[in-house]
């Protein structure tokens, strides 16, 4: 069997609390130990806004977390930075510069575009 992910959340502000739930010393940061929560598990494998790229994210709690869709609940405020590798930079350098060329050949030949 495979289960998704729980994501533990204060049922008032949709604060994820996942990474919060073990013991703590020191002074607690208002809304880590909310009066009430909530949860709510994804699919194995879930993926959808792109959601493993996600870093910070919170549930919208003005939406019915039983109707509405889960990448609708689920509000992404942040994404892993992720660097271009050297292969895709020159790939991407490459299409924009036939893409000039393309443009430029249309200009003194009068083409289809």
């Amino acid at each position: 069997m495979r289960y998704g992910k729980r994501i533990i959340y204060d049922k008032n502000t949709g604060k994820i609390l996942n990474y919060c739930l073990e013991e703590m010393v020191g002074d607690l940061q208002e809304g880590l130990r909310p009066k009430e929560i909530d949860f709510i598990d994804l699919p194995y494998d879930y993926n959808d806004n792109n959601f493993k790229e996600a870093i910070n994210y919170y549930i919208d709690t003005t939406k019915d977390k039983n109707t509405a869709e889960l990448k609708d609940l689920i509000v992404i405020t942040e994404y892993i930075k992720r660097e271009e590798t050297e292969e895709e930079r020159l790939r991407r350098e490459k299409e924009e510069l036939e893409n000039q060329l393309l443009l430029k050949e249309n200009e003194t030949v009068g083409g289809i575009l």
